[in-house]
């Protein structure tokens, strides 16, 4: 660390929270989510100097580290030799990393005039894992896959594995891809037997995400036997309605029929004749 940077250190841990600052900041504290920019603004108009003057630090308590960073970049509208009062500086598309303090030095000859600091606290995005189990329509064979499909995050974050009645198994990366919009898929297969399966066992796939356990079971209601099952429903149902409306149908016949047929009797009788 260079005399300058070891003055400026000492300086900013010698009490500075209890003097009068000449040179301040905004805001104290900046939240942001990652990817948004950071704002910060140095206010030097207590030493009439130009904002070419202004460096900014940054400064880790937690390792007792200071350094000049290049993350800020001094606003172009405020980066003249001109005479100003507040200095602009901006650091673009923000990460976690970027979360520490910062302060403004305004350097005037072998003096350094310190900020009263901004903690810059960037918050990364909540992002969940996705989770399907694929199985196939109309299982055959001895054995039967089933694909745990994990949407939106990168297979390099995540570790996939499946739990299959009392085993654990570490299964097969089949694929990682990402489609026309960017979104990773990441699949993971295992083979069960036909007799696991007959017997619909507890298969459960189980994702590990930053340090959190995600777990998806798998729902066996679209199986063949099933999907058998909702379409011999809906034929029956079917057939029951288009009996009905059948049965409908003959009734109004046979009672517009009868009607015809008791008014032309009536004619024929007050008539007294009645032609074929």
């Amino acid at each position: 660390m260079s005399t300058w940077l070891m003055m400026i250190w000492v300086s900013l841990t010698m009490g500075t929270a209890t003097k009068a600052f000449i040179v301040t900041q905004l805001p104290t504290v900046a939240e942001v989510m990652a990817g948004e920019d950071v704002i910060l603004k140095c206010n030097i108009v207590e030493l009439y100097s130009p904002c070419s003057t202004v460096a900014w630090l940054r400064v880790i308590p937690e390792n007792a580290t200071i350094s000049l960073t290049d993350r800020l970049q001094i606003d172009p509208h405020h980066s003249s030799n001109q005479w100003t009062s507040i200095c602009t500086a901006v650091i673009t598309n923000s990460t976690v990393h970027d979360s520490s303090m910062y302060y403004c030095a305004a350097v005037q000859s072998r003096f350094a005039h310190i900020g009263n600091g901004s903690r810059v606290i960037v918050k990364e995005h909540t992002v969940f894992p996705v989770i399907d189990i694929l199985t196939p329509l109309i299982p055959n064979g001895l054995l039967v896959p089933l694909h745990c499909v994990v949407t939106g995050i990168e297979a390099s974050q995540i570790h996939m594995s499946w739990a299959v009645e009392r085993r654990k198994e570490k299964g097969q990366a089949v694929l990682t891809h990402g489609n026309n919009g960017g979104i990773q898929i990441t699949r993971n297969q295992i083979l069960i037997t036909a007799e696991e399966w007959d017997r619909k066992v507890k298969c459960v796939c189980v994702v590990k995400f930053r340090g959190q356990i995600y777990t998806k079971t798998l729902q066996r209601h679209h199986d063949a036997s099933n999907v058998c099952y909702a379409v011999k429903h809906i034929y029956l149902s079917l057939c029951f309605i288009f009996g009905f409306l059948l049965l409908i149908t003959v009734i109004v016949y046979v009672y517009k029929l009868g009607r015809k047929t008791f008014v032309k009797m009536c004619q024929c009788k007050n008539l007294f004749s009645c032609s074929v």
